[in-house]
Order: C-alpha cells, then sequence, then structure tokens
C-alpha cells in the first residue's frame, strides 16, 4: 500500500474508528458494529475497502468474521504507530471509543449476545 493509498483511507472518520479500535485488538464484524453504531452494511464497506488496500486482513471462526491491523503495514509505514498511539489519543470520542471496548472485553458480553441483540433492534 502506497503512502497516498494509506492517508486516503485514513481520511475517513468511521475508517479512523474502525482502526483505532483495531490497533488495540482483533475484532468481529459484530463487535465493531456494537461498539461503533455503524450499521453492519456501513461497516462492511469500510472494512471490505481496507482488506482491499490491503492494511486489514481477516479471518472466519464459525459464522464470525475477525479482522485486525495487518502488521507488515505498521511496520512499513512508521507514523502509524504514533498515529495510534499518541495523535489520536488526543481526540475525546476515540479515547472514548477504546475505554467502551475496555469495558466491553472485561463484561461477558459474547458475539452470540451482540448478534442477538443486534436482530432484536433490527425486528424494532
Amino acid at each position: 500500500m502506497t503512502a497516498v493509498e494509506l492517508f486516503k483511507i485514513l481520511s475517513d472518520t468511521n475508517r479512523l474508528r474502525i482502526l483505532n479500535l483495531l490497533y488495540a485488538d482483533e475484532l468481529c464484524v459484530c463487535e465493531l458494529e456494537y461498539l461503533l453504531g455503524i450499521s453492519q452494511s456501513n461497516l462492511s464497506k469500510h472494512l471490505r475497502l481496507m482488506s482491499d488496500a490491503g492494511i486489514l486482513e481477516s479471518r472466519r471462526q464459525n459464522k464470525f468474521a475477525y479482522y485486525k491491523i495487518k502488521d507488515e503495514e505498521i511496520k512499513k509505514h512508521e507514523f502509524l504507530k504514533s498515529v495510534f498511539e499518541i495523535e489520536l489519543k488526543k481526540e475525546d470520542f476515540l479515547t472514548e471509543e477504546l475505554e467502551k471496548l475496555g469495558q466491553y472485553q472485561q463484561s461477558d458480553i459474547t458475539c452470540q449476545s451482540i448478534t442477538a441483540l443486534i436482530c432484536e433492534k433490527a425486528k424494532s
């Protein structure tokens, strides 16, 4: 991935929000949807764009798809580390989302319960 392609990806707030959480941990699509409050279709569009660009890698476990930032991209574009560890920490809403991630990780909520909750909301 070129620097220009990377800057295009970083220019979208929702993609920054997604990457901010994925920098902290590998997450399932349903976890991202739950934590960010982004619709599944919108989230999938962003994940596909970032995967196609080569910044994300994914794996499937049963019916769940998990995403993480490719380590090679962090090494290739060293400035990303300071973006995630310093610059994005200056944005209150991104810090709050990381705090929500921490609370989620300490809870008993699972992908299955998130999926059930999302399905219930969709029916309403």
